[in-house]
């Protein structure tokens, strides 16, 4: 994994790399989110978005003026069960008004959201794919 430069990155491992995306646009998750890593992902994630201000100069774009955390998902190249519930946890847990942003997601991953009834969680939005 070498996306994004050391100063950019809110977390990385083995397998996954959690970014800046580009200015104003959120993080960027590339890699693969399983049993292995979603609980650093989700403990990271969350750090980042309770920070209140606190977060590092770079990564405050990240969390846009109401709250909201926006994530790029579209070089996810796999998640289980496990790293989709980390990011339900991160939504269900967002409070204060705020929402969990998905950006890119894979259709497939959409679906088993939806299935579950988990996409229709007032603190999470799954934005449409880009044709």
């Amino acid at each position: 994994m070498s996306q994004g430069s050391e100063e950019e990155r809110v977390y990385a491992d083995k397998q996954l790399v959690i970014s800046r995306a580009h200015p104003d646009s959120g993080l960027s998750i590339t890699g693969a989110i399983d049993y292995y890593n979603a609980e650093a992902v989700a403990e990271a994630l969350t750090t980042l978005f309770h920070a209140d201000g606190e977060a590092p100069a770079i990564f405050r774009n990240a969390i846009t003026g109401n709250g909201d955390l926006h994530l790029d998902l579209s070089r996810l190249e796999f998640t289980d069960v496990t790293g989709i519930r980390a990011l339900v946890r991160l939504a269900e847990n967002a409070g204060d008004g705020r929402r969990l942003v998905l950006r890119g997601l894979p259709p497939s991953i959409v679906k088993v959201m939806t299935v579950v009834g988990w996409a229709e969680l007032p603190n999470l939005v799954i934005e449409p794919a880009a044709e």
